[in-house]
């Protein structure tokens, strides 16, 4: 699973380091103004957020129960805790609510889901990369920015340019996917911050810390804005490990 998800990170990286070398005069998506998804949010890219490097075997410290349980209130008793370390770890409690259950469909079938109370951190990722922050960000940026018609045109020219069959299918799937998700980008959080939510799951906050990045998972209530405001919270506690 975890070789799955690399491999689809590493391409994912790969459609958008094309875009961003070969397009030339790129129309930003960010002149719409109007769209709120489309705002770049305000980047601090002189900060240095090494020290959380050392987190990645230790989840348990990058984000402690402690801390969660300071942003809101958990009886740690009813919940259950998943924690593993890595590039694709987590520190993760989910608990019981008083929402209704949701219904998916898999395979056809269908299947009633509990919609569970839940607050963690995942995928601690440390890049090693001597690319300059600015360029860092603009390629974190990229990857969940509403894209303007001719940035999505440029990126289909380099899928189509793609002589492996694999990362050719891959990224049309990717790119079929992305274009059904929509992340809202959050003011003065790190180097660069995205928000997203879905009704059933929840809220996902995905932070660039300098070379780090981290994804903050929330869900509490049926409140986005609610869910978003705690998500900050609990990233402001792992960004202030580097203070």
């Amino acid at each position: 699973m975890c070789f799955i998800m690399k491999k689809t990170t590493i391409l994912a990286g790969l459609v958008f380091v094309l875009f961003s070398c070969n397009s030339g005069n790129k129309e930003s998506s960010e002149t719409n103004a109007d769209s709120k998804s489309e705002k770049t949010s305000q980047k601090s890219n002189s900060k240095s957020y090494d020290c959380l490097e050392k987190f990645e075997d230790d989840y348990g410290a990058l984000l402690t129960k402690e801390e969660m349980a300071s942003v809101y209130a958990i009886d740690f008793d009813k919940t259950k805790n998943n924690l593993r370390s890595g590039s694709y770890g987590e520190h993760i409690y989910r608990w019981g609510s008083d929402r209704p259950s949701f219904t998916i469909e898999v395979s056809s079938m269908k299947m009633d889901v509990p919609d569970q109370n839940t607050i963690g951190i995942k995928n601690l990722f440390y890049s090693t990369s001597k690319q300059d922050m600015t360029s860092a960000i603009e390629n974190f940026d990229m990857s969940y920015k509403q894209l303007s018609d001719k940035e999505l045109d440029q990126i289909q020219k380099n899928i189509e340019k793609q002589q492996d069959g694999e990362v050719k299918s891959t990224a049309e799937s990717l790119m079929k996917h992305r274009a059904k998700t929509s992340w809202e980008a959050v003011e003065a959080l790190g180097s660069s911050s995205w928000y997203k939510w879905n009704e059933n799951y929840g809220g996902e906050l995905v932070v660039l810390a300098g070379r780090a990045q981290f994804t903050i998972i929330i869900k509490i209530s049926s409140d986005p804005d609610e869910n978003r405001e705690l998500a900050k919270k609990l990233a402001e506690k792992v960004l202030a490990k580097c203070n």
